[in-house]
């Protein structure tokens, strides 16, 4: 159809030029003197239209070489851009293929342009991170530096280099850099609370765990974990000094206060630091244990256990606490046994020997644990049954040895060994 319409349209003009040149039948003179030059209408026309025709095609030669420097500039630089965006998507296929000399390489053939050279001194600076040439990786990261553009994802790429070579100080810099302003990077606070971590900065740690779960940045299961090796950090650091970790114990929020795995810690600390500190542990537990027994779990059984070890004003109510758990206990299990257990405990450090180990031998018959033998063993020991105590304290030893097998490398049966 296109063809079709241009010749149309040719058709149109060559009857119009016809018909226009029939009815211009004029001359016009042209005075050159002395000379005179007489030319018809539509000769002077075609003259002055080639005329014009000429001064433009000249004007477009000159200006064609004119502009052909720069239109040679205009190539090399393409032919650059292209070369350099090839080199960087190179660059970048390499590192993550693992061929970090090759991708330093190709992160130097792309910085022949402007427009890659800083993403592509980032790469540099992995790759060389990735081979400890850690000279070369601050090179490339004074060349990114260049670039403002990319000035964030310089001092995160930065932060996390410095943090996986546990440079924590310096990684902690680049971030405050990044979070300056009141803005906050959700990634970098990750950076943060590793290199918190890392240092042993409790505080900030906790600070950016809290940062992280107000934004829905951390999974709730990593969430509690974090705050549970924190806060254990920091009550050992208190450890020494029983006012002190009280504080530190009631400034943990409540919700946290429930939490069995943060609970057990602290109970422990204030077990093992002072006496008159038991209160508090047994608070921390019976705290912690709010719900029906029957929905207690793994981390409720060492609750249990630590529970009478606490040395509290009142064991009659310690000792009632635990048989009230009992009737709302399930029939048998394993949690049914270390409430058992738990009482003839406390019955245990009250001597009331009857009692204890009508609560224990219970216990053991509900779940033959090693800890029930070990309690049986001690009170043997303290009625002065010396054969009994033997056959228990050989018997729980076994026990141990069988569980600790099963789990390599946990300290948890030495622990609980050492508790009662």
């Amino acid at each position: 159809m296109r063809w079709l319409s241009s010749a149309l349209l040719l058709a149109l003009l060559a009857a119009f030029t016809a018909l226009f040149l029939r009815i211009n039948v004029g001359n016009v003179a042209l005075f050159v003197p002395p000379y005179r030059i007489d030319v018809s209408v539509n000769l002077a026309l075609l003259a002055l239209v080639l005329l014009l025709s000429a001064v433009y095609w000249v004007a477009r030669v000159v200006q064609k070489m004119a502009d052909f420097p720069e239109q040679v500039r205009l190539y090399r630089a393409r032919r650059e851009e292209i070369g350099a965006n090839r080199a960087l998507v190179e660059s970048v296929k390499n590192f993550f293929e693992g061929r970090f000399a090759r991708a330093e390489k190709s992160a130097r053939a792309a910085q022949s342009s402007s427009l890659t050279a800083g993403m592509a001194a980032l790469v540099g600076a992995r790759a060389a991170h990735r081979m400890q040439e850690y000279s070369r990786r601050d090179e490339w990261l004074d060349l990114a530096g260049l670039d403002a553009d990319i000035e964030t994802a310089r001092l995160v790429v930065s932060a996390e280099m410095l943090t996986e070579q546990r440079e924590n100080d310096a990684a902690l810099s680049a971030i405050n850099r990044l979070q300056g302003e009141g803005r906050r990077h959700i990634h970098a606070m990750r950076i943060a609370l590793s290199a918190n971590l890392q240092s042993g900065r409790w505080d900030e740690a906790l600070k950016a765990v809290r940062l992280l779960e107000k934004r829905n940045a951390l999974h709730p299961v990593l969430s509690h974990r974090l705050k549970y090796t924190i806060y254990r950090e920091l009550f050992k650091a208190q450890s020494t000094d029983a006012a002190a970790l009280e504080a530190m114990w009631r400034s943990v929020p409540e919700a946290e206060r429930q939490s069995p795995e943060i609970a057990l810690e602290a109970a422990r600390l204030f077990n093992e630091s002072d006496a008159e500190l038991g209160r508090l542990a047994a608070e921390a537990i019976e705290a912690a244990l709010q719900q029906s027994p029957a929905a207690w779990d793994d981390s409720s059984l060492r609750l249990l256990d630590e529970y009478a070890r606490a040395q509290m004003l009142s064991p009659r109510d310690q000792l009632e606490r635990v048989e009230a758990w009992l009737k709302a206990a399930p029939p048998t299990g394993p949690i049914r046994a270390g409430l058992l257990r738990a009482a003839g405990l406390i019955c245990l450090r009250q001597q009331l020997w009857g009692k204890s180990k009508a609560y224990l031998l219970e216990s053991l018959a509900a779940d033959r644990e090693a800890s029930t033998l070990l309690a049986l063993a001690r009170l043997a020991d303290a009625i002065g049954d010396e054969r009994e105590a033997a056959a228990y304290f050989k018997e729980a030893a076994a026990a141990f040895a069988t569980a600790a097998a099963s789990i390599p490398d946990s300290p948890t049966a030495v622990r609980r060994t050492a508790q009662l």
